[in-house]
């Protein structure tokens, strides 16, 4: 058995609308995707792990390409 992110994996979609314009959101990924070379020296309380130290959550960078409005989202990793 093995966690995986249902967005990341494409098990659900996203459908959002945006607050401010109401345009509809667009997945920009997960947070680490922006995170750079230094990536490994950054804080690991971010990633979201449950008390065995697994990934419990996948964070994704939610905006609009409209008015820039961004939000981030965590997903619940699902058992596949």
């Amino acid at each position: 058995m093995e966690l995986i992110c249902p967005i990341c994996n494409g098990l659900q979609s996203l459908k959002a609308v945006c607050p401010q314009c109401g345009q509809l959101l667009l997945d920009g990924g997960t947070i680490e995707d922006y995170w750079g070379a230094y990536s490994p020296y950054v804080d690991k309380d971010t990633l979201h792990t449950n008390q065995y130290g697994e990934q419990k959550y996948c964070v994704h960078l939610i905006y609009c390409p409209e008015c820039y409005y961004d939000i981030r989202k965590a997903w619940e990793m699902v058992i596949i």
